[in-house]
C-alpha cells in the first residue's frame, strides 16, 4: 500500500511540474532607437498595475543592460501567463534612476510597451500591457524616445 502511495505521489508531481512548464512563456523584447552608445538600459516588467511604471519589481523581472549597440535584445523566461507591461530608461549619467527636467519631463531616453504614452504623466498600466500565454515565445518591441534638449540661439 505504501508502494502505490509513493508511486502516486510521484506521479502527481510530475504531472504538476509538466503544466507549469506548459504555462512558461518567454518574452524577447528589441530595443530600437538608441541614439547614445553610453549608460545602461534599466528594464522592468511587471503584472502588477500598482508598480508600473517606477515601481519596485522582482529580481526576474529586472534587466540591466550595458548599452553597446544602437539596437539590442533581451529576455525574459520562464514567465508564468498573464498581462504585463514593461518600461525602460537608459541611464544616462548612471545615477539609477531617470533624470527629469522642469515639470518632470524626461531628459533621459525612455520607452513603455505598446509604445503607450500620455501628454502630462507616465501611461497607466492599461495602456501598456500585453498578453503573455500558452507556454510559448513571445516578441515586444520598444522604441527609445529622447527629449533632446532645445538648441540655444
Amino acid at each position: 500500500m505504501r508502494n502505490i502511495i509513493c508511486i502516486l505521489s510521484f506521479a502527481l508531481i510530475l504531472f504538476q511540474g509538466l503544466l507549469q512548464a506548459q504555462n512558461e512563456n518567454t518574452l524577447q523584447v528589441q530595443i530600437k532607437n538608441i541614439e547614445l552608445l553610453e549608460g545602461k538600459l534599466y528594464l522592468s516588467l511587471t503584472s502588477d498595475s500598482a508598480k508600473f511604471p517606477g515601481g519596485e519589481v522582482e529580481e526576474k523581472y529586472r534587466k540591466i543592460v550595458e548599452v553597446k549597440a544602437h539596437e539590442l535584445r533581451v529576455s525574459f523566461n520562464n514567465l508564468p501567463d498573464g498581462e504585463y507591461a514593461m518600461s525602460i530608461i537608459q541611464d544616462l549619467n548612471n545615477n539609477q534612476e531617470l533624470d527629469t527636467k522642469k515639470f518632470g519631463i524626461p531628459a533621459e531616453p525612455f520607452a513603455f510597451s505598446n509604445a503607450a504614452l500620455r501628454k502630462f504623466g507616465p501611461p497607466f498600466f492599461e495602456q501598456a500591457k500585453f498578453l503573455v500565454e500558452g507556454g510559448k515565445e513571445h516578441h515586444q518591441q520598444l522604441v527609445l524616445i529622447y527629449r533632446k534638449p532645445k538648441k540655444k540661439d
